[in-house]
């Protein structure tokens, strides 16, 4: 274990991939603060049951994505949720597709609990992993998956590009 927080690490490389999901816009240091947008988005995304419109879906697989960087000082990023998707599909509403480009990633697995405390645990471990390491700023994501069924007793992947 490499922290109650982040329990494994490793290098992998991702093959690129397609994600449609609903994006908003947001900063970095609003977020950090816990009062920012990403949570209530969360919120909006199975409330309006947005997932139902994503056509052409993979799997079950829900996707959290952190792209489009400004370096400012206000750190502005792109956040979506969606889910990998097939060629093809039909975009409705307020969706857009996200292409996951082909390379290395670091990927950070949290340790096991409520699944908006330990990503946000994961995110300063990761943070502070930056400061010292080289980190693309390209796309990250989470990945929940089938650990995640249980929102109170959930395990996340995080792939940050490098």
């Amino acid at each position: 274990m490499l922290t109650d927080l982040v329990v494994s690490q490793k290098v992998v490389k991702v093959n690129e991939f397609t994600v449609v999901g609903v994006p908003i816009r947001t900063d970095e240091p609003v977020e950090e603060t816990g009062t920012g947008l990403i949570p209530e988005h969360w919120q909006t995304f199975y409330k309006q049951q947005l997932a139902n419109k994503i056509a052409n879906k993979v799997n079950g697989n829900t996707f959290a994505l952190y792209t489009e960087f400004e370096y400012d000082q206000k750190m502005d990023f792109t956040f979506a949720l969606g889910y990998e998707v097939l060629p093809g599909g039909e975009l409705k509403d307020d969706m857009r597709e996200f292409i996951i480009p082909e390379g290395e990633y670091m990927v950070f697995t949290t340790a096991v609990g409520p699944a908006r405390q330990v990503v946000v645990e994961a995110w300063a471990y990761i943070r502070e992993w930056a400061k010292k390491n080289h980190r693309a700023y390209k796309i990250d994501f989470e990945l929940y998956d089938e650990r995640c069924i249980d929102p109170e007793y959930s395990q996340v992947d995080i792939y940050v590009s490098i």
